[in-house]
């Protein structure tokens, strides 16, 4: 897919766009913008990506997409019916002022956050649906006031997830740079043997604490992060349809077909089968 700058423009006497829309099929381009993007899907499904991320998506999916995160969403080549969605879009300085404040700390870390792409899972998709509303129907100072309330929503569901690694969003100033090595290392040798004692190396650290460095920067284990890298591209290419199920295992650097299975069900909630048929 051929990656394009989207430019977006904003309402008259708005600082920020919210729109809901229905349309018959999901056509735009591969893109990214230095803009936040919320996106909840009412009806609808196909494939969602973001970063290096590419997974299903159906109805009640939630993600929040940091700056300059490239993304697109798509439908299967027959959608049985039309896509419904809410898009709500805000400028990457818009909360500026308020960056350092104790009182905001958590929907900075949230904001933060959306650089790698968050899906969210736990009750907040439910909850959303009424502040989008509210957004929606309201005009100035109220408008600004329901958009804070619904990032602040956001940053206290703890059930989500991150959709791409961190060397897939290169102005992340943020991230240490031996997270960076480790990523690329990963990135280009994840279908052979890796094993944490590669990784302590490339990162130039003693295993033991590059296990504690690691889990505190990422919140995930290597093992964890491994595993996540290699189910992403097995979802690509079971989606892709080209190869058998266990050439897909050996192709992700799976050796044991069980263990294989067994990962991807954990990170999934489907067998390979069950995802490929979908």
């Amino acid at each position: 897919m051929k990656l394009k700058q989207e430019k977006i423009t904003y309402p008259v006497q708005s600082s920020f766009k919210a729109v809901r829309f229905t349309v018959p099929k999901l056509e735009m381009p591969f893109h990214f913008h230095p803009e936040y993007e919320l996106v909840y899907i009412f009806k609808g499904e196909g494939l969602r990506y973001v970063g290096e991320s590419v997974q299903k998506f159906k109805s009640g999916d939630l993600v929040f997409i940091g700056p300059d995160l490239a993304h697109v969403w798509r439908n299967k080549e027959k959608p049985v019916s039309s896509t419904k969605a809410f898009v709500l879009q805000f400028p990457n300085n818009l909360f500026d002022s308020f960056k350092g404040k104790p009182e905001f700390d958590s929907i900075e870390a949230l904001l933060d956050k959306s650089r790698c792409g968050i899906k969210f899972y736990g009750e907040t998709r439910q909850h959303i649906i009424g502040l989008m509303d509210d957004l929606m129907s309201s005009k100035g100072s109220e408008r600004l006031i329901n958009l804070i309330q619904l990032l602040d929503l956001l940053a206290k569901e703890k059930n989500v997830g991150l959709l791409s690694n961190p060397d897939f969003t290169p102005k992340n100033k943020n991230v240490d740079k031996r997270i960076h090595a480790v990523h690329n290392f990963v990135h280009s040798f994840y279908r052979q043997k890796i094993s944490i004692g590669d990784a302590a190396s490339i990162a130039n650290m003693e295993q033991s604490a590059f296990c504690r460095f690691f889990k505190e920067k990422t919140q995930k284990t290597f093992i964890q992060f491994l595993n996540e890298r290699r189910i992403d591209r097995a979802c690509r290419l079971l989606l892709e349809k080209n190869l058998s199920i266990g050439q897909i295992a050996y192709e992700c650097g799976f050796v044991n077909r069980t263990n294989f299975y067994r990962q991807f069900k954990s990170f999934t909630g489907q067998t390979p089968a069950a995802y490929q048929k979908e």
